[in-house]
């Protein structure tokens, strides 16, 4: 079941989300370890505190998406390894009560639930209430229960039902079953299916029913569980006892065989092919003929057990009365404590002897043997010198040496001796002690280094040629070389002299405290803060954190059969390849991937104990003793179990900027999102503090991201497009997800980002860069036409005026040829009328030149080439001119003031040439957001109507309108005949 939002905002679509079930991954049968006792088996336990909604429990079951359900009276939980999302009738409006009796999933996914009022199923995001009205005999569920035809058998107060096909067949007591109230359904190999009444058991083949009571030797009358071992015993668990029927006869057990209890509520055949039988009394398990039981001081000793379930990965779940949920897990390590009759749980040195015989030196608790499953303590009561044993050791005598602070004794033939620096100790505070090839006993102090040999101590320390005086650890190489870790770096003792390597020889620390020298004659040496070094061919190798290490201080180091190096420390107990040690040391790889174990995997602490020596030891039988701060470790490599289920995965919500977003096909998502949430989960139960995850979004991440073990995947600003996020996850043994868990959707783009858009863009360009053209190819031809009606306006001027005064100067000195020899007076007079019209002429010329190119605007501004233009214009005419600015000036746009002075040219020329004005007067006027331009004159004027109508229109006027249109602005012409002109353009202009 997936949902997209917590229970409590559950709504219409929830019923959708309940049901996309996964099928679970497929593996080898895993099982609890049947060779284990009870107490030896990792137990959990969930309650109202840690999220379940109920403590009772009475139904508990693993669907195939890999979620665990649990069936409580406050409603039905769903878990995922971390917490409870919990479903009843106020998030779930299909559930009419809280009350819900059983869970389970049919063939095809669907799950039904049995309450105390109606049977509920959820199916393809549909859900369907069966009660009286739909055919049920009553509304008081028990359970439902799928035979292999896939018909739904329903046990209720009121009987039995059969659903098959839409429809329900009920049967009662007059059909042939026992009683009327079913508390227990169960097929068996045969196909016939059994049910448990509270007044005997049925069993129905064939449409008919053969009923069994305590007539028939069954234990009690009611039957609360049925279930069928691996021997085709066909179990039944009722008020009085548990039945074997086999063969035609039924078989009893009560208490008196061994069962905790005789009412028996529950039962479960596992992988193994042992029987779990759930009691008034607690939980019990039938193995080879006997029924073992949980002591007092475990767990599940004497609750009532209401439901058993075995899950993918073996490990067993168990709903109890008040008790909660209880998982039961198969443990890598085994752990011995003050439960298992230790004296006192901080363990300073564990050693095996030679017999086999497993010693724990305790700090408090002096020496404990463990032995055929029993622990015997020895303490000062029984001769020990101390009750804080640091070291350990035996020789080839039998004896067994024990170190502690006040001096070194020996255990043999039941009787402890001490040894004291009185008798040559170099100090009585022993820290390590070792027994050599050739006989002689090594003890390290916190006074140097001692050698018993032939019954008398030889002293080594500083001034022999040791590092330091505080041995910690002593080791024999395979070549007889005794190699010492102190406090002041390692030394290796042959010849009879010492060799000391320290920091300056890359050691990575010089406080060394284990050294442990493989087969191939390499040096493994842990260091107090330093981490592990490897010395080969006369050359340290360092590991740290840094490369992988879980920590740097390596309280001891052991390798198994297979080339794995254990090694305790204060965050776990780790392992590692010794060829992936040498690969890194090689340059191979860049980086280690040790297996860490701590209390998921059975340990009771993570913490192990370091000073002591030996703190570890690897037994003649290969299994491995580590001391921790609370006991001792046991695991076996060799028979180390794998996790090898791999683990289901579910995306288990979907948010949006913060909204859920539901799971379905053709997922399409609005423009404009964000920020996208991915909350995943791998559902494996054994260790699922230590599940690792791999996420990727496809369309955005090239390659799989290490999610490490968070439960959530963040990604923002997404562009539009197709994207699917994928998980996968790893159990505790590092087994991968065979298929990802996924999420499709599409987020759709802005119109902006969309294909019609940028085609519209494209059109849109081009119908601009027309628009352009169109507008240059208009621009270049209102230019050409300008120039054309220049060039004619100046043709008509230079033929109305300078080509006329030209002829009249042709014509004026062809007189004055013809007048020399008659008359030179008269021809004086034509010549003064020709130099005359010469001069006119000279002023037309210029000011034609004035009207083609004017230079005024250059190096001037535009009141000075007003001025300059009507003095210009005004020259030599008679014609008095006056030339005004008010207002405050600032500069125009240069187009604006060439078309000004432009027009004042035209109107100064127009009132000077055409209008034989007198005066002239112009105005340059600024205002705010205006400039106006005004020239008045008092010459003939003429006719504006007849102008307006185009009747003798002048090229001038025209050219004057044209040019204010072009800078925004507007010109006026006052005129009448014999009152003179004024032309006034006015130009709005920027403040």
């Amino acid at each position: 079941m997936r949902l997209s939002s917590p229970p409590r905002e559950c709504n219409a679509h929830f019923i959708r989300l309940l049901l996309p079930l996964l099928i679970l991954c497929g593996g080898r049968s895993l099982a609890l370890d049947s060779h284990r006792e009870l107490g030896q088996f990792s137990r959990q336990v969930w309650q109202t505190e840690n999220g379940l909604p109920q403590n009772t429990v009475h139904s508990v079951i693993q669907t195939r998406d890999g979620y665990i359900w649990a069936a409580t009276e406050e409603g039905l939980a769903r878990f995922d390894g971390r917490g409870f999302v919990v479903f009843d009738k106020e998030n779930t409006p299909q559930l009419k009560s809280n009350d819900v009796r059983s869970v389970f999933q049919d063939k095809q996914g669907a799950l039904w639930l049995s309450t105390a009022e109606g049977l509920v199923r959820l199916s393809n995001g549909e859900a369907a209430v069966f009660t009286i009205q739909q055919g049920l005999p009553s509304n008081d569920v028990e359970l439902a229960y799928e035979d292999r035809a896939g018909d739904i058998w329903v046990g209720t107060s009121g009987g039995l039902s059969r659903y098959r096909e839409g429809a329900f067949a009920n049967f009662a007591t007059r059909d042939g079953l026992a009683a009327g109230s079913v508390q227990a359904l169960f097929e068996d190999a045969e196909g016939a299916l059994w049910v448990g009444t509270t007044d005997g058991l049925s069993r129905f083949k064939d449409g008919r029913f053969e009923s069994f009571d305590a007539g028939d030797r069954l234990a009690g009358g009611g039957v609360d569980a049925v279930e069928q071992g691996a021997d085709g015993c066909l179990w039944v668990g009722t008020p009085d006892g548990l039945s074997c029927y086999k063969d035609g006869r039924f078989k009893n057990y009560s208490v008196r065989d061994g069962l905790p209890n005789d009412r028996v509520i529950s039962l479960r055949a596992d992988k193994e092919g042992g029987l779990w039988v759930g009691t008034a009394g607690g939980l019990s398990r039938y193995r080879e003929g006997r029924f073992e039981t949980f002591n007092g001081a475990e767990g599940l000793s004497n609750g009532i057990v209401l439901s058993i379930f075995e899950d993918a990965e073996g490990s067993l779940w168990v709903g109890t009365e008040s008790g909660g949920l209880s998982q039961l897990k198969d443990k890598k390590f085994t752990t011995y404590t003050t439960k298992e009759g230790l004296a006192n749980d901080l363990v300073k040195s564990v050693y095996e002897d030679r017999k086999g015989n497993v010693w724990v030196g305790t700090y408090g608790g002096g020496l404990n043997l463990l032995r055929d499953g029993r622990v015997t303590t020895y303490t000062t009561k029984e001769g020990l010198p101390s009750n804080v044993v640091l070291a350990l050791f035996d020789d080839a005598e039998g004896s067994l040496w024990i170190g502690t602070p006040d001096g070194l004794s020996r255990f043999r033939a039941g009787k402890f001796d001490t040894y004291t620096s009185a008798d040559g100790l170099p100090n009585d505070f022993v820290r390590s002690i070792y027994a050599d090839a050739e006989g002689s006993l090594w003890v390290g102090t916190r006074g140097g280094l001692a050698r018993l040999k032939d019954g008398a101590f030889t002293t080594y320390t500083t001034k022999d040629g040791l590092p330091n005086d505080f041995v910690g650890t002593i080791y024999e190489d395979a070549g007889g070389q005794i190699w010492v870790g102190t406090l002041g770096g390692l030394s290796k003792f042959a010849g009879g002299k010492f060799t000391n390597y320290t920091t300056a020889d890359g050691l990575s620390d010089n406080v060394v405290i284990s050294i442990y020298g493989d087969a191939q004659g390499r040096l493994w040496i842990g260091t107090n803060g330093a981490g592990l070094n490897l010395l080969k061919d006369g050359k340290f190798t360092n590991f740290t954190t840094r490369d992988g290490l879980p920590n740097d201080s390596i309280y001891r180091i052991l390798e198994d059969g297979r080339g794995q190096l254990w090694m305790s420390c204060n965050k776990g107990i780790f392992r590692l390849a010794k060829s992936e040690l040498e690969d890194f040391a090689s340059g191979r790889v860049h980086s280690l991937s040790p297996v860490v174990y701590g209390t998921a995997d059975g340990m009771t602490t993570r913490e192990c104990s370091g000073g002591g020596h030996p703190s570890a030891w690897r037994g003649g039988d290969g299994r491995l003793w580590f001391s921790t701060i609370k006991g001792v470790a046991m695991i076996d490599p060799e028979g180390l179990a794998s996790n090898e289920q791999p683990p289901p995965t579910v995306v288990e919500q979907v948010r949006v900027d913060g909204e859920p977003v539901a799971d379905m096909p053709n997922l399409k998502l609005a423009p404009g999102k964000t920020r996208f949430d991915f909350y995943y989960a791998g559902l494996s139960f054994i260790a699922p503090e230590k599940v690792r995850y791999k996420y990727r979004l496809e369309g955005f991440d090239k390659d799989w991201v290490d999610g490490g073990d968070r439960r959530v995947a963040y990604y923002t600003n997404l562009g539009p497009g197709d994207y699917r996020f994928e998980v996968i996850a790893c159990n505790n043994d590092g087994v991968w997800s065979r298929t990802p868990a996924s999420f499709a959707f599409r987020l759709e783009p802005h119109f902006y980002r969309t294909f019609w858009f940028y085609a519209l863009c494209a059109l849109g360009l081009c119908l601009l860069a027309w628009q352009l053209y169109a507008l240059r190819l208009r621009q270049m031809r209102a230019r050409f036409s300008a120039v054309l009606q220049e060039r004619n306006r100046i043709a008509r001027e230079i033929h109305d005026n300078l080509a006329q005064e030209i002829l009249g100067v042709s014509v004026q000195l062809e007189i004055v040829a013809r007048l020399m020899s008659v008359s030179s007076e008269a021809a004086r007079t034509h010549l003064d009328r020709a130099r005359s019209l010469v001069r006119g002429s000279i002023a037309e010329a210029r000011r034609y030149v004035w009207d083609l190119r004017s230079q005024s605007l250059e190096e001037r501004d535009l009141p000075t080439a007003l001025a300059e233009m009507t003095r210009r214009l005004t020259a030599e005419t008679g014609v008095q001119t006056q030339f005004e600015v008010s207002g405050t000036f600032r500069p125009l746009p240069p187009q604006v003031e060439n078309n000004l002075l432009r027009i004042g040219q035209e109107a100064v020329n127009n009132a000077v040439r055409h209008a034989q004005a007198r005066t002239v007067v112009v105005n340059l006027d600024f205002d705010a957001g205006s400039v106006r331009l005004s020239v008045r004159d008092d010459g003939s004027g003429f006719d504006q109507q007849s102008q307006a109508n185009g009747e003798g229109a002048h090229f001038g006027l025209i050219s004057m309108r044209e040019r204010a249109d072009e800078m925004g602005g507007s010109v006026r012409i006052n005129s009448r005949p014999g009152e003179g002109s004024e032309v006034s353009v006015s130009v709005p202009i920027e403040a």
